[in-house]
């Protein structure tokens, strides 16, 4: 090989390791400062009645967006009311205006693809809106009927309602979702307005009524403050919001109200809430915040908590993730508010014979952290995180005007942002060692873990004495303990009951009531299933069922404890059916004034139920159920029935609630009901024939 040639090879070498040679570790990588940048700006519009409207121009596409903040949620509930503020804030859209109904708002705008939505959280309520530039005009007035003149029809309300319950049943499906639930009582209270849960009973408890006081007290237009963004001129859409809004009247004297008091930081507490049927646990430990947004301590808190918890290179996620292996996910926050501080928690999945080895690794961690001053190395992390961030909070106009927004709500500078910014790059290492020590609080954590303690690697108890959690959904139905009066008081409302209907001689000579009924049931999305029935019941323990829709006929029947069903129904289904079947005779009035003797009868008090006031008798059957009857206080004839069921005899029971009308006299003076109402649940019974035997073969 001639010395050219090896020259050449050689230089081909060294170029092909130039790329190597090159490279350096990413640590060693210099970047330049970042470049500033300017943030547009809304401008700021108040109106004669108070109304405050942010308006920021972006003509790049023929649309626009508006977003409302109206001050008032949750927090502001009655304990007794908890679901008020979400019914209302939905019924306000689904149920239209005085003049419009929902479902002609729903036609119109997506004739011209348009889209107004509202909310209410648990601290103020939402309203948003979207269109096409050529359509501002009248979307904007759309928005402005639906903000002050909702109608609340109760049809939309009894929706809305069903809708949360079926929240209500789904709400102890996902163990991270309990977790968060629970840990929010743990840190407030079970009773504060940021921790209640909605319950049948408090949905119950809702009228139309309850929603017309909640918007009449809380929409006003010195309460609203609106943003809009978009294709169009600024003077031309003040004009058009001044054109739908203006002439709404100020509401004189209102103020804003005050955010719920938080509580103390609790003491050191372990907490279970036992879940056999998952394989991992989801453990969440943590103790109430002590800082609001504005706090001179909350840019180091913020970097603090980037060191502990923020993310790929967080303490948490390099010591109990990677190193140690113990949790799927790990995540954390120190977090607070703009007018109230929140909370600290630290968060892990794991495994469940890794529960406690786990709880223990994180708790270890927030305790380094208060042992000394983080590296020079998770300083630049955790603040270049932040700042290398910070042009995304401005990317879009919508984020824009919703930050003014918030500041404007509650009375911040409207360019606060500039001092988080300011408070994170000031940040030191010795501040954020000292806002540890004074903020974060191991020894006074409570510790709460979702999962199944048999498989627990170690009882929780290691971690000191635990407290089981129970998280059975009430049914509303549970009636205070019976006394003798309350009994007898029972029995002698059930008396008059008894005679209003007939009288007792009547029902003692009945041994067999068949019905004849059309059903209408009414799914969540509106779409109508109807169906005939033909039912008998044959006293004492016999009943035959015939249910016939368009796919075909369904017959269930009943001879003592012995059943029969459709061949193509799973046996997953059958004791619950079995139970329905059981308790549902009971709820006969024919067959419980019948076998009056056999059931006991509590007085529960009055109550108001729709538009009417009831005495209240709970009715324990020796073979179903407890149930309620509302008794009318005049006619002393049973108006409705409350009950708890599972729909088609599987899932989670379910409040019900059956409103009896249309009373016609069967036979010799007996009274009973053609008309029977419930969410979603419509029959008509179009014939009642009593003692008219049993056919042959019914019961083979």
């Amino acid at each position: 090989m001639t010395m050219k040639k090896r020259i050449g090879i050689l230089a081909v070498a060294l170029l092909a390791a130039l790329p190597a040679l090159a490279q350096k570790h990413y640590t060693e990588i210099e970047y330049p400062p970042l470049k500033d940048f300017v943030i547009p700006e809304a401008k700021r519009v108040e109106l004669d009645n108070g109304m405050v409207v942010f308006l920021i121009e972006d003509r790049e596409l023929p649309l626009i967006g508006l977003s409302a903040r109206i001050g008032g949620g949750a927090a502001q509930e009655t304990p007794d009311k908890v679901g008020l503020a979400s019914v209302t804030g939905t019924v306000m859209r689904t149920g239209g205006t005085h003049t419009m109904t929902g479902d002609a708002l729903n036609e119109r705008l997506e004739s011209i693809a348009a889209s107004v939505e509202t909310s209410i959280g648990s601290i103020s309520g939402s309203v948003f809106m979207s269109t096409l530039e050529e359509h501002a005009d009248e979307v904007l007035a759309i928005v402005a009927d639906v903000l002050r003149n909702p109608a609340f029809p109760q049809d939309k309300i009894d929706l809305a309602i069903t809708q949360e319950k079926s929240a209500v049943s789904r709400r102890n499906d996902n163990a991270q979702g309990i977790a968060y639930r629970e840990f929010d009582e743990l840190i407030y209270g079970s009773d504060h307005p940021l921790a209640r849960s909605t319950e049948y009973s408090t949905l119950d408890a809702i009228t139309r009524d309850d929603l017309v006081d909640f918007h009449g007290t809380f929409f006003h237009p010195n309460n609203v403050i609106l943003g809009i963004w978009g294709d169009f001129d600024t003077d031309a859409m003040t004009a058009l919001v001044k054109k739908h809004f203006g002439d709404w009247p100020k509401s004189e004297g209102f103020t804003r109200p005050k955010p719920p008091e938080m509580p103390a930081i609790t003491d050191y507490g372990v907490n279970l809430v036992e879940k056999d049927d998952v394989t991992q646990s989801s453990i969440l430990l943590g103790h109430a915040g002590e800082l609001t947004y504005d706090h001179p301590d909350y840019g180091a808190v913020r970097v603090m908590n980037q060191v502990l918890s923020g993310g790929f290179s967080s303490r948490l996620f390099q010591n109990v993730r990677d190193d140690q292996g113990l949790a799927y996910a790990v995540f954390g926050s120190y977090t607070g508010s703009y007018d109230r501080p929140g909370q600290f928690y630290a968060g892990v999945m794991t495994k469940s014979e890794s529960t406690v080895e786990a709880a223990r690794s994180v708790l270890r961690e927030i305790e380094m952290m208060r042992e000394a001053p983080p590296t020079d190395e998770e300083m630049t992390q955790a603040k270049d995180s932040y700042l290398n961030s910070f042009v995304f909070r401005f990317d879009t106009r919508p984020e824009i005007v919703s930050r003014v927004m918030t500041y404007e709500y509650y009375d911040y500078p409207l360019d606060f942002i500039h001092d988080v910014k300011s408070g994170i790059e000031a940040a030191t290492a010795a501040d954020v060692h000292r806002v540890s020590e004074k903020y974060l609080k191991p020894d006074r954590v409570q510790i709460l873990a979702v999962g199944n303690s048999d498989d627990f690697g170690e009882p929780l108890s290691v971690l000191g004495p635990v407290n089981e959690i129970d998280i059975t959904i009430p049914t509303g139905s549970e009636a205070p303990e019976a006394t003798e009066e309350t009994l007898d008081q029972g029995r002698a409302v059930f008396a008059e009951v008894i005679e209003a209907l007939g009288g007792q001689s009547t029902f003692d000579t009945i041994e067999s009531v068949r019905y004849k009924a059309s059903i209408v049931i009414t799914t969540p999305d509106n779409q109508e299933i109807s169906m005939t029935t033909d039912y008998t019941y044959v006293f004492p323990d016999r009943a035959r069922i015939v249910q016939r829709l368009p796919m075909g006929e369904f017959v269930i029947t009943k001879d003592g404890d012995a059943f029969t069903f459709p061949d193509m129904w799973p046996e997953s289904m059958h004791s619950g059916i079995k139970a329905q079947i059981a308790s549902a005779l009971w709820r006969d009035l024919a067959y419980l004034m019948a076998h009056s003797d056999q059931v006991d009868v509590q007085y529960l008090g009055e109550e108001a139920l729709g538009d009417k006031i009831a005495e209240v008798l709970m009715i324990t059957p020796p073979g179903g159920s407890d149930f309620r009857i509302y008794v009318d206080t005049e006619s002393r004839r049973p108006f409705a029935l409350g009950y708890a069921t599972a729909r088609m005899g599987i899932g989670p029971e379910l409040p019900m609630t059956d409103m009896l009308s249309d009373y016609r006299d069967v036979e010799g003076g007996l009274m009973l009901p053609f008309r029977s109402q419930a969410e979603g649940l419509s029959i008509t019974v179009e014939s009642i024939e009593v003692n008219s035997g049993v056919e042959e073969g019914w019961f083979e």
